[in-house]
């Protein structure tokens, strides 16, 4: 009689554990991750977290330009597009909608994960003596429920993430002459070439060379000029500031300094 219970209660046990990992693959089945979305500051050269942009460096017929923020999703792929839920954070943004700026409708493709939101950006005439921000963030939507708080870069240090990033992008725009963001960025040429950043340095850097696109750290991206043509500016700046200085003494800047070019 005891031989028999057992055997009864190994198999009713072992039925048990079956209905439980049956029940649990069920589950398993039914658990979606839910989809989130976030603005993918890994695509950014330089300072992440913001950027600036002046119409000064631009062509004076340029009246609109376009900035693209890099989205990309968290969860699995669509089988239908889903619109990107990309707005202004009015409480921390002077830009007037409509006036200053518009930010297009932006879907993510089906089977899909990432996008870009193009910004227009327009040049008014009060950008000439201001400069307006335009704090962008992702909010939550039906297609998007996930709010996402931070992302991590994908570069590590001992093992851990060596960047954390907050949500939201910041741009700052004006017509007047800004220090490039990406000016002392590692690597960057403006630094090589042209030393310490001023604003009248970087007019006569302008006024010289005639270049007033140049891309991030003056290196990266398709605008970006060549090293030989960044040694030809060079070359053409101590050469036009020796000739200035022959007529007007020392050129000095707005902060009280005197304008100089690092010695290559």
């Amino acid at each position: 009689m005891k031989t028999i219970f057992h055997n009864h209660r190994i198999k009713f046990l072992s039925l048990i554990a079956l209905l439980i990992m049956a029940t649990c693959k069920k589950d398993e089945l039914k658990y979606e991750d839910k989809p989130g979305i976030y603005i993918d500051k890994e695509k950014f050269v330089g300072v992440r977290d913001s950027t600036s942009y002046s119409f000064a460096e631009k062509a004076n017929t340029l009246m609109l330009d376009t900035i693209y923020i890099p989205v990309k999703i968290s969860g699995n792929m669509s089988t239908v597009d889903r619109a990107v839920p990309l707005k202004a954070d009015e409480s921390l943004t002077t830009a007037i909608s409509g006036t200053h700026y518009q930010v297009l409708e932006t879907k993510i493709k089906a089977n899909e994960i990432i996008a870009r939101v193009p910004i227009l950006i327009k040049r008014t005439t009060d950008l000439k003596t201001k400069q307006v921000r335009l704090f962008l963030k992702i909010e939550t939507s039906a297609e998007f429920p996930l709010k996402i708080i931070n992302t991590k870069t994908n570069s590590t240090f001992n093992g851990e993430p060596s960047n954390t990033y907050t949500p939201g992008y910041l741009i700052k725009f004006s017509d007047q002459l800004l220090k490039p963001d990406t000016w002392d960025a590692s690597g960057s040429w403006f630094k090589f070439f042209f030393g310490v950043y001023s604003a009248v340095k970087y007019k006569f850097v302008i006024d010289v060379t005639g270049r007033t696109v140049w891309g991030p750290r003056a290196r990266d991206g398709a605008e970006a000029p060549t090293s030989t043509q960044m040694y030809i500016y060079y070359a053409k700046l101590v050469s036009a500031l020796y000739e200035y200085e022959k007529l007007n003494g020392p050129m000095i800047d707005e902060t009280g300094n005197q304008v100089t070019f690092p010695k290559l």
